[in-house]
């Protein structure tokens, strides 16, 4: 019931509460004393203003049962929720938001309803302060990771300028090697620092999306076959293998889904602990998406870790990880593309023998798929140079 109901029950029932009541009375008392007895006047005026009297208080004290039992009703039902309502407060005031305020659901009494828009601001409330406290806390780890992996290249860079200024390097070929080496290391911090920018940009939703339509096929086969030179020298060879329909074509940001590739494929080179490595990207029918899974034969991933292994700044083990590079974004930055691209990704992995990443991409007429990714130009794939 809500307030406004219930004020007007109590107006009507103070109005007509005590006059049934002082009736009733009456009507009692002449069932069980007789009729001449109940507020009975006689002749005597003195025994007149006794019974008038005894009217008198009667109707008093019932009216006063009356109003004492609905405002202890009204007070009950009105006092209840501003003291939950104080205490929240108290306790939100005193930086505590781990509490529950205690609702009833599906009320139409305002205040209670009150209660439960206190109680959804509370949550959203914790909601908030734990992501701007989980993103202080990532943001400590990223300064901390991405100056531990500046600090190699940054040391090797200074002994390396060092040894060619001290006349160490007293040759032209210890010279270019020595620059060589400077070059490598300058090279990697700047991968490190355009993969910390990107990942600001695609992380607060500023980076612009260009979906276009194009052969699948041929987009994956252009992917193998420039990365391919690189994967060979490391000795990994790399494959592309389609049980796709012929001229299948996907829904997709070309550079977007490039970097996603780069990620995935770097990191199996990256922890390849084979000596003859091998990656083969494949490519099925999944209803109205195309599934894409990056396979390889390298050392793996824990079961304990996978759960994890998309998370930002996540490394399934430090120590390894430090001694190979990177940041530990690629596969957040690739999860964050994927699901930008209205699209699954998921991991499966046996330590020592491989580990397989699949996501998913939209078909070309797939249901909704302009509403999901908005506007997109059908233009046929064309190849890199």
């Amino acid at each position: 019931m809500n307030l406004k109901k219930r004020l007007l029950v109590t107006f009507i029932l103070l109005l007509i509460l005590p006059l049934f009541m002082f009736f009733a009375i009456i009507f009692i008392s002449r069932q069980t004393m007789g009729p001449d007895t109940a507020f009975y006047v006689p002749k005597s005026e003195g025994m007149m203003q006794v019974t008038y009297l005894q009217a008198v208080l009667t109707l008093v004290l019932i009216i006063a049962l009356t109003d004492l039992i609905l405002v202890v009703w009204l007070y009950r039902s009105i006092i209840r929720p501003l003291n939950l309502l104080t205490i929240a407060t108290n306790r939100i005031k005193d930086g505590d938001l781990d509490f529950s305020l205690p609702t009833e659901s599906e009320s139409t009494d305002e205040l209670e309803q009150l209660c439960e828009d206190f109680e959804e601001m509370r949550i959203q409330l914790k909601k908030q302060i734990d992501t701007r406290l989980q993103y202080e806390q990532d943001t400590i780890e990223l300064i901390s990771n991405i100056s531990h992996d500046l600090k190699t290249p940054l040391t090797a860079i200074k002994g390396y300028t060092e040894g060619i200024l001290d006349g160490v390097a007293d040759t032209k070929e210890k010279q270019e090697k020595y620059l060589k080496t400077i070059y490598t290391k300058a090279s990697d911090m700047t991968v490190l620092v355009d993969e910390l920018s990107f990942f600001s940009k695609i992380d607060t939703n500023i980076v612009p999306y260009n979906f276009k339509v194009f052969n699948a096929d041929d987009f994956f086969n252009d992917c193998v076959e420039e990365m391919s030179l690189d994967t060979e020298v490391k000795n990994v060879t790399l494959d592309y293998i389609s049980k796709l329909k012929d001229g299948q074509r996907i829904i997709a940001d070309l550079e977007q889904l490039r970097r996603v590739m780069n990620n995935l494929i770097g990191n199996s080179v990256k922890y390849m602990d084979k000596e003859s490595g091998s990656i083969v990207i494949l490519a099925e029918d999944n209803d109205d998406t195309v599934k894409i899974s990056v396979q390889d034969n390298g050392s793996g991933i824990d079961e304990k870790d996978i759960p994890f292994i998309f998370d930002r700044f996540y490394r399934a083990d430090a120590s390894r990880n430090s001694k190979k590079g990177g940041s530990g974004l690629g596969l957040a930055i690739t999860k964050k593309i994927i699901e930008d691209h209205n699209g699954t990704i998921s991991a499966t992995s046996i330590p020592g023998k491989g580990t397989c990443i699949s996501f998913t991409l939209l078909k070309e007429g797939s249901k909704n798929a302009a509403l999901e990714l908005g506007e997109i130009i059908d233009a046929d794939y064309i190849k890199k140079p």
